[in-house]
């Protein structure tokens, strides 16, 4: 307060308005930001980078720390258990990679996970992931799992507004009803890699998981020599796939089918003497 009772103290100026003694004083108040769509969540696979706007998995694991699916998270981690040291897993369709950070630490630090995710926000959260958990033997591929390399333009949704971000599906179309329309900016335009798991030649694999929203026949396609020398157990959801040419295709294959939820649980019939699926049947 000023010594002299009859001096005053001028209030500041309004914003925007300039002074005779220079600019005007800093705002009393920054603006306000719109919050990141990133949110850093600690989780039973780790610290995880998410999307606050996913309605599907970041709710479950900001309630309980797991994943929707995690007893089939934890059902393939106990699979790999019994596969030979330093096993391979290749995860495709990793979505945020819950799947990928766990098999990672079930894999080993000598094991390697090979985690495919078309969607580029979503590929870079699974490799932020990695980076804060320490994780060495995860190797993250913005690309996309068909029958024959090519590209595929990517479904333009907006990351800052509600989805359930891993049911987006490639393609011509979303024939599942999503909470936001499909965009189709010329602007925005994006196309990602569309490579083949023959392609990268794998002298081993031990374990595939597949949920690729309807691409799975393409996927076990572009898979078949993979399949036919590797061995893998492989992990495949049918919901959004033709159930009847997808067993075709993997009993002709030589594989033994579980059915386990949305998925086919796929066992080579060499080595299905050695598994036994609690209450679960084999598809006949």
């Amino acid at each position: 307060m000023s010594e002299n009772p009859t001096e005053t103290i001028p209030p500041p100026a309004p914003p925007g308005s300039q002074s005779p003694a220079g600019p005007p004083p800093a705002p009393w108040f920054a603006p306000a930001r719109p919050l990141s769509f990133t949110l850093v969540l600690s989780t039973v696979y780790g610290q995880m980078l998410v999307n606050r706007n996913d309605i599907n998995q970041t709710n479950a694991l900001f309630k309980t720390g797991q994943a929707i699916d995690h007893s089939e998270i934890e059902l393939l981690a106990t699979i790999l258990s019994f596969a030979p040291p330093d096993p391979i897993v290749v995860d495709i369709g990793a979505n945020i990679g819950t799947y990928t950070l766990r098999l990672a630490a079930a894999a080993g630090p000598r094991g390697r996970v090979h985690c495919f995710e078309p969607q580029r926000i979503l590929c870079n959260m699974i490799a932020g992931s990695t980076v804060l958990n320490g994780l060495t033997n995860v190797i993250c591929h913005t690309m996309a799992v068909g029958a024959r390399e090519g590209a595929l333009e990517v479904p333009q949704f907006d990351y800052h507004r509600p989805l359930n971000f891993g049911s987006v599906e490639f393609g011509p179309e979303q024939r599942e009803p999503l909470d936001q329309p499909r965009g189709h900016d010329p602007a925005r335009r994006e196309f990602v890699p569309v490579t083949t798991l023959d392609r990268f030649g794998f002298s081993r694999l031990d374990l595939v998981k597949i949920d690729a929203e309807g691409m799975e026949a393409e996927v076990l396609e572009g898979a078949t020599e993979t399949l036919k020398r590797c061995r893998p157990v492989v992990y495949v959801e049918f919901t959004k796939s033709d159930q009847a040419a997808l067993k075709t295709r993997l009993q002709g294959l030589g594989y033994t089918l579980y059915p386990v939820q949305m998925n086919f649980l796929c066992v080579p019939s060499e080595l299905s003497q050695r598994f036994t699926i609690r209450g679960i049947a084999p598809v006949p």
